[in-house]
């Protein structure tokens, strides 16, 4: 991250976050190097607006990156070949962004950004497969950003609004991208033989191991798909694929915990 050092005003004030250069893109001065938003003629002009633009764009960037465009491309009448609009990334960013506009963190003062600057290293602690999914991941970048614009605060007004787009992703990707919602509960299903997300008092039952044994032949053959052809996924899910899958679970011999496959308790 580019780090622009704002020497305070005359006024002890810190100095504005977002402006506008001469063609009205909205320049982020802490991160210059981002894509940039653009402020339209007539529109107001204050940090709380100009941040609203830059969020918009980065925001989208991300979604993008997490639902890959897979609609073949196609030749218009000039010859010119281009791929169509990705309406599921748009449904899914305008969903995710009009639950942040609408909470309390958008409230707080651009400037927090300022005075609480986020470093890009996320506290909070992961557990389990289901912490590297590519849902989680997505989510993990959400939440950088949200903490780089809106300032590295705690409390219930950043925690409610992860939660919130976490159910969006969830619930829009088991009906238009299968695989992703899948995936995570592949991961949630292995997680929970090993207690993770096990109610204190309840015991693992038959169907509990049997879930896991379906969630482990379906991570194998994801791992499969990305490597063969990892174009034709998210950078979340390779990274899920290609690195996490294997610090929980041995694909090829051996199970969780360094057991064989028949040894694992179920």
């Amino acid at each position: 991250m580019t780090d622009i050092r704002h020497p305070l005003n005359c006024y002890g004030a810190p100095p504005e976050r977002f402006v506008l250069d001469e063609k009205r893109n909205v320049i982020d001065t802490l991160n210059p190097t981002e894509r940039k938003g653009y402020c339209h003629v007539d529109t107001p002009e204050d940090q709380g607006h100009l941040r609203e633009r830059a969020h918009m764009v980065r925001l989208a960037e991300l979604v993008d990156d997490l639902i890959v465009n897979l609609e073949p491309e196609q030749m218009d009448q000039r010859g010119n070949t281009y791929r169509p609009f990705n309406n599921e990334s748009r449904s899914i960013w305008h969903a995710i962004y009009c639950a942040i506009m609408a909470s309390r963190l958008n409230t707080l003062e651009p400037a927090m950004s300022i005075k609480n600057r986020f470093d890009g290293t996320l506290k909070r602690r992961r557990t389990g497969l289901q912490a590297f999914t590519s849902l989680s991941l997505f989510r993990d970048d959400v939440e950088r950003l949200l903490r780089d614009l809106y300032g590295d605060i705690e409390g219930d007004e950043l925690d409610g609004v992860l939660n919130a787009i976490f159910v969006i992703i969830k619930e829009f990707t088991q009906y238009v991208r299968k695989d992703l919602w899948q995936e995570h509960q592949d991961a949630m299903d292995w997680d929970y033989i090993w207690g993770i997300g096990l109610p204190d008092g309840y015991n693992l039952s038959g169907s509990d191991h049997g879930r896991a044994r379906e969630a482990l032949a379906n991570l194998r053959v994801d791992v499969r798909e990305v490597r063969r052809n990892p174009s034709a996924f998210s950078k979340y899910t390779i990274e899920f694929a290609t690195r996490h899958v294997e610090e929980f679970i041995y694909l090829d011999e051996k199970g969780s915990r360094g057991e064989g496959i028949d040894e694992l308790p179920f």
